[in-house]
């Protein structure tokens, strides 16, 4: 902002604006959640650009107050702005490389999963085109079989969704939701209690022709 100029004042005033939208929801629980949710990774996005600018600054020591030393010893200028930004980096990975380390984070498919998803890939040829499994787990199982699935959740589940886990709690027994949407193959880690459905494999099964 001390540079001027609308596309610098548009980039930090536009952080404080994400930033008031996230302390509201945050304190008050007001606002859509899945704005708060995703709001986080633009947040993070926004705040990198910024530290990268400020980490730029630093390394050069570019402030009004160091322009003559700047000019008279550009060298020891250089030096110290280099030492300065890589005790910076190292700071701040020294703090942060740990909480990250040790957090837990979620994964939406296992080794079983992976394991299964990597047979289909292998072994189920192009006439085996659509799937349908639980649709948590969708994104996955097409980054690794290359098929296309029924439906997948991206942010919350929607009716199409829920249609899915009640055929896969009913037993897989509607065969005829099945050919209406092209369906040829069904991973469920349930019971699929459907005659025309053939178990190719644990959890993988095929629909009759």
């Amino acid at each position: 902002m001390i540079r001027g100029g609308r596309e610098n004042y548009g980039l930090v005033l536009g952080l404080l604006a994400l930033l008031l939208m996230l302390v509201v929801r945050y304190t008050f629980l007001y606002g859509l959640h899945i704005m708060y949710a995703r709001g986080l990774m633009f947040m993070m996005l926004v705040v990198g650009i910024i530290a990268g600018a400020g980490l730029g600054v630093l390394r050069r020591l570019d402030v009004p107050g160091l322009a003559g030393i700047r000019q008279k010893y550009p060298l020891i200028i250089r030096a110290t702005g280099l030492l300065l930004s890589l005790a910076v980096i190292g700071v701040t990975l020294t703090v942060t490389l740990p909480d990250r380390r040790d957090a837990v984070y979620y994964h939406m498919i296992d080794e079983q999963d992976y394991e299964a998803f990597s047979w289909i890939e292998e072994n189920l040829g192009e006439e085996y085109d659509r799937a349908l499994l639980d649709p948590w787990k969708g994104t996955a199982f097409t980054a690794v079989t290359g098929k296309m699935v029924y439906t997948k959740i991206h942010a919350y589940p929607t009716p199409k969704d829920q249609e899915v886990y009640d055929f896969l709690e009913n037993g897989c027994r509607d065969t005829a939701f099945l050919r209406q949407n092209g369906i040829s193959i069904v991973y469920h880690r349930g019971e699929c209690a459907n005659p025309d459905l053939v178990e190719v494999r644990d959890d993988v099964y095929l629909l009759k022709e």
